[in-house]
């Protein structure tokens, strides 16, 4: 590196007339490195090449972000007047910038102050994370259907984070105050790095194997894309759908996305958030339970005064007032009612009576003995079989005639018809 030094104000380093080191201020050291940067002949202008993380558009008009590359990162500042896009740039994005490497001074940190930029592409981890987005989508993985309904009110809620994290601070503070009541499971594990992905997918099928919590909330703060990569790994997002257990990915702030949002059965903004999101407040519960009591309460004595009041019409009626004018009108009707029975019966009986005088007489007439008193007589052969016709006697066959008081026993000697009195 070209610094051209000896252009540069020395900074006396030994005490005057003393062999002590001279003891300089944080200031002074701050300035002189960055007057080493700012008469850099190469640092001065320079063109550098990465890929865009952590992008932040201030209010101001301001552009904080980084640049990196595999092996280093480089913080850069773009003021508000060097912007030509209001758009400009995003996370992933790969892009040529133009301008000076200095130091801010207040924080003793170099970075690239931008007059210029070119955009070249969206950076590699940006176009990784939109290739898997839209294979996992195309599979099916992202489809309402798969999604577990979290549970009212949980018991035990697990979480998979850093243990260290403000994120983990966050939740344990709005959960606690939320539900105090509720059991909370931190399961640690690293968020970001080499191990991260492996950890967090560990933990989610261990949780799922002992089945230790109903609510699983992965999460962590915000962070560049790269930082937030775990949550893209496709070992993490495996675990996440396989559950068993409901999971919330509560990953970065509300405008970072990973996959495991997309496949988690609830994405939430932020950390806290989905600690709020988890489970309802006490003091709402609590409200809820109130207006059920009241809602029962009044329900109950509806009830009870319906009841009071149709006791106490019962207890108006001529059964409770007078009870004996009661009896003794159900008495009357009783003995109306068998008054009426047994001249029902004594008809029906003399009814019968008759009918079965009827038949009486009408069986009598039929009685061979009152036939034969009449003047009538039976003609029988000699076996007693009834002769009908003169057809079934011959001359010379004994026959026999029963009288009402009597038999008279004869011979055939002769028989004629009856119409002209032809002898047969």
């Amino acid at each position: 590196m070209h610094t051209g030094l000896p252009c540069l104000p020395r900074i006396g380093i030994w005490r005057s007339g003393s062999m002590k080191q001279k003891v300089l201020t944080v200031s002074k050291v701050t300035n002189y490195i960055k007057r080493i940067f700012d008469y850099d002949v190469i640092l001065s202008n320079v063109l550098v090449e990465g890929e865009v993380s952590n992008f932040n558009l201030h209010r101001s008009g301001h552009a904080y972000f980084s640049i990196k590359d595999e092996n280093s990162r480089l913080s850069c500042v773009m003021f508000r007047n060097a912007i030509k896009d209001t758009l400009l740039f995003k996370d992933g994005d790969q892009v040529v910038l133009t301008g000076r490497v200095s130091v801010y001074e207040k924080n003793g940190q170099y970075q690239l102050y931008v007059s210029s930029y070119e955009k070249k592409g969206v950076g590699n981890l940006y176009e990784k994370f939109e290739q898997r987005k839209k294979e996992l989508e195309q599979e099916g993985w992202f489809d309402p259907k798969h999604k577990r309904k979290l549970p009212y009110l949980p018991k035990k809620i697990g979480l998979v984070t850093s243990p260290t994290g403000a994120a983990v601070r966050d939740m344990i503070s709005v959960i606690s105050r939320r539900f105090p009541h509720v059991e909370i499971k931190l399961f640690p594990v690293s968020v970001q790095g080499e191990k991260a992905a492996h950890q967090i997918a560990h933990a989610i099928y261990r949780l799922n194997e002992l089945a230790l919590v109903d609510v699983l909330i992965i999460g962590r703060g915000g962070g560049s894309i790269e930082e937030l990569w775990a949550f893209n790994e496709k070992e993490v997002v495996d675990a996440v759908f396989d559950s068993t257990i409901p999971v919330i990915s509560a990953v970065g702030h509300e405008t970072d996305f990973t996959l495991s949002d997309f496949v988690a059965d609830l994405r939430a903004p932020t950390p806290s958030a989905a600690a709020e999101l988890v489970l309802p407040s006490y003091q709402d519960v609590k409200s809820a339970l109130n207006q059920y009591k009241v809602i029962l309460s009044r329900n109950a004595k509806i009830a009870f005064d319906r009841s009071k009041n149709r006791l106490e019409q019962s207890k108006r009626h001529v059964f409770f007032s007078r009870p004996e004018f009661y009896f003794m009108k159900e008495r009357q009707t009783i003995d109306g009612l068998r008054v009426k029975l047994e001249t029902a019966m004594q008809k029906e009986i003399t009814r019968k009576k008759h009918r079965l005088t009827e038949y009486k007489v009408r069986m009598e007439g039929y009685d061979p003995k009152k036939i034969l008193s009449r003047g009538f007589s039976v003609l029988q052969n000699e076996e007693g079989r009834i002769l009908q016709s003169s057809h079934e006697v011959k001359i010379g066959e004994r026959i026999q005639t029963v009288l009402s008081d009597g038999i008279i026993r004869s011979t055939v000697d002769g028989k004629e018809k009856k119409e002209d009195g032809t002898k047969l």
